[in-house]
C-alpha cells in the first residue's frame, strides 16, 4: 500500500464529505420532484450544475492552504463588499430586489451569498488573535463590524432572509470568543429592542407573515397560506410519504416556492418522517464531524473556522426548518445544499471545502 493511499483518509475527513453529497443529491431530486412537468422544469439539471459548481470550488479550497486565506481574510472580505455596495445603487431590480448580477446564458450569481465564505473567514482571523479567556472590547467591536457591514448593505436590497442567515455567524463568533454573560444579557435586550424598531421598516409582506406567526388564525383569511400549505403537506406524508413526484400538495401547485423555501416541506410529504429524519440525520453528522475537525486543528485559527462554518449551515437548516411548521416567522431562509439556488449551494460547498482544508491539515507535518 502506498503512502499516499494511507495519509488520505487520514486526511480527508469523508463523513463530513460524505453528509455533503447526500444532502445535496437529495436536493437534487427535490428539485427535480418539485418542478418536472412546469414551466421551471429545467431547474433540477440547473440545481446539479450548481452543485457540481459548489464542489469543484470546495475542492479547489480544500486543498489550499486555510492559513493563507486566513491572513489573507482583510483583503478577501473587503473586496467582497464592492458588489454589495454596487448593487444597491446600480443594480437591476429583480423580483423586488437587487439581489443579483446577471451572467451568461440565463445564469445570475448572488454576492450576498459569496460573501459568506470572506466573511466566516475574517471572523476566524479575528477570533484567532484574541486568544484571552474573555474576549475583549475591541474584538466584539472587530466581530461586530465585520457582520454588520455586510448585513446592512444586504438588508438595502432589500434581502432579509440572506441577511438573518449572517446572524448565526455573530452569535457563534461571539460564544466561541467567551463574551461573559451579563453582556449576552444586554445584547438580548439590544436585541428586543431592534426587533421592536424594525416593525417600522418592514415590508407590508413581511409583516403579515409576523402578524400571522402571533396570530394563526390568520392563516384562515389568507395571510398564512404559505405555513398552512407547508403544514398540511407536512402532516400528509406520514411515515414513509407518498413517495417521489407524488406529493399532491407540491404537484398540484398548492405548495408555494416548493423548489426552494418550502422543500423541506415537500420532502416530508414526499418522503415522511422517515425521509426527514435521514435528513436531520445528515445536518446531525455534519456538525458532529465539525466539532471533531475543531477538536483536532493544529491552531486555533482553523478550530474557529470549522465551528463557525457547521454552526451556521446548521443554525440555517434548523431557522428553515422552524419556518415549514410554523414555529418561526417565514423568512425566505433557504435550507442549505438542498433548496434551489446556485449562490447558496456555491457558498455552502465553499465554506465546506474551507473545513475540509482544516481538516486535512490538522497534522503538523501537513
Amino acid at each position: 500500500m502506498s503512502r499516499l493511499s494511507e495519509a488520505l483518509p487520514r486526511r480527508l475527513d469523508l463523513p463530513l464529505l460524505l453528509s455533503a453529497l447526500a444532502l445535496s443529491a437529495i436536493g437534487i431530486a427535490m428539485v427535480v420532484s418539485t418542478t418536472s412537468g412546469t414551466t421551471r422544469g429545467g431547474l433540477g439539471a440547473r440545481q446539479a450544475l450548481f452543485v457540481l459548481a459548489g464542489m469543484a470550488g470546495a475542492a479547489f479550497l480544500s486543498v489550499f492552504d486555510y492559513r493563507l486565506l486566513l491572513r489573507a481574510s482583510p483583503t478577501l472580505f473587503a473586496l467582497s463588499l464592492v458588489p454589495l455596495v454596487w448593487l444597491p445603487l446600480l443594480g437591476t431590480r429583480i423580483n423586488g430586489a437587487k439581489s443579483w448580477i446577471r451572467l451568461f446564458g440565463g445564469f445570475q450569481i448572488q454576492p450576498s451569498e459569496l460573501a459568506k465564505v470572506s466573511t466566516v473567514l475574517l471572523l476566524a482571523w479575528i477570533l484567532e488573535n484574541d486568544d484571552r479567556p474573555k474576549i475583549s472590547t475591541r474584538t466584539v467591536a472587530a466581530l461586530g463590524g465585520a457582520v454588520f457591514l455586510p448585513a446592512v448593505l444586504i438588508l438595502t436590497q432589500p434581502d432579509l432572509g440572506v441577511t438573518l442567515t449572517y446572524v448565526p455567524f455573530l452569535l457563534a463568533a461571539l460564544y466561541l470568543g467567551g463574551l461573559p454573560g451579563r453582556v449576552w444579557a444586554a445584547l438580548a435586550l439590544v436585541g428586543v429592542l431592534a426587533v421592536g424598531a424594525s416593525w417600522f421598516v418592514l415590508k407590508d409582506y413581511q409583516k403579515d407573515r409576523i402578524r400571522t406567526f402571533l396570530d394563526p388564525s390568520l392563516a384562515a383569511r389568507g395571510a398564512g397560506y404559505q405555513v398552512r400549505q407547508a403544514r398540511i403537506a407536512i402532516g400528509s406524508g406520514g411515515i414513509v410519504g407518498k413517495g417521489w413526484k407524488e406529493g399532491t400538495q407540491s404537484r398540484l401547485g398548492f405548495l408555494p416556492v416548493r423548489h426552494s423555501d418550502f422543500i423541506f416541506a415537500a420532502l416530508a410529504e414526499e418522503r415522511g418522517f422517515i425521509g426527514v429524519g435521514v435528513v436531520v440525520g445528515l445536518y446531525g453528522l455534519f456538525l458532529a464531524r465539525g466539532f471533531s475537525i475543531a477538536r483536532d486543528a493544529r491552531d486555533r485559527g482553523g478550530s474557529m473556522l470549522v465551528l463557525l462554518v457547521v454552526l451556521d449551515v446548521v443554525a440555517q437548516a434548523a431557522a428553515n426548518i422552524a419556518m415549514n411548521v410554523g414555529v418561526l416567522p417565514t423568512t425566505g431562509i433557504t435550507l442549505p445544499f438542498v433548496s434551489y439556488g446556485g449562490s447558496s449551494i456555491i457558498a455552502t460547498w465553499g465554506m465546506t471545502g474551507l473545513a475540509l482544508s482544516v481538516a486535512q491539515r490538522r497534522f503538523v507535518n501537513v
